[in-house]
């Protein structure tokens, strides 16, 4: 014991630095020297069927979402615009106006008892044409075919392609966009 602290003084066995290994089996100074080193990441707390679980979730509530949206608020095709669409053969002036010539067309009547801003109009849905003034009561409008492009300029053909269906959209007076679609 060592007089001025009273403390217990140590040995002076266990002060001496041993170069010695301790004695040890060669099997478990293998399993000491091979240890793998320990992993400090999370470890996973979910199981096979909770991932599985909360994938389909992520997956399948915006699809439940939207469907439920639609059933509620009724697609933009519900609201029908009041116009009769039909597709013509029809005289037309030449772009000097001294003759005329038979052209296909397509003829759009408003039936309904108001008028009908951004007027829009689509041949199977890649051929389109914008009305700036709106349809007023009554207005028969008469496009020539020819006169549809896609967005990238190129225009309809009349007879080169099929005509398979004619949308027509415009504003409604409560403000909801109107459809009417035809299919030939």
């Amino acid at each position: 014991m060592n007089e001025s602290t009273g403390h217990p003084q140590p040995d002076a066995t266990q002060n001496s630095i041993s170069t010695e290994p301790p004695s040890v089996d060669s099997e478990t100074r293998d399993d000491v020297v091979f240890e793998s080193p320990r992993s400090i990441a999370p470890v996973a707390q979910l199981s096979t069927r909770g991932l599985f679980l909360a994938l389909a979730a992520v997956c399948l509530f915006p699809l439940i979402t939207l469907s439920a949206y639609a059933i509620i608020f009724g697609k933009a095709s519900e609201h029908q615009l009041p116009v009769n669409v039909i597709v013509d053969r029809r005289p037309l002036p030449t772009f000097d106006g001294e003759k005329q010539i038979l052209e296909d067309v397509v003829v759009i009547e408003n039936e309904a008892d108001f008028a009908i801003p951004n007027v829009t109009v689509n041949l199977n849905g890649q051929y389109f044409l914008y009305q700036d003034k709106p349809l007023e009561i009554g207005e028969t409008l008469v496009v020539r075919q020819a006169a549809f492009a896609t967005k990238s300029s190129q225009r309809w053909v009349p007879g080169r392609y099929r005509l398979t269906d004619i949308t027509v959209t415009g504003k409604l007076p409560s403000g909801a966009r109107g459809v009417t679609e035809v299919q030939y």
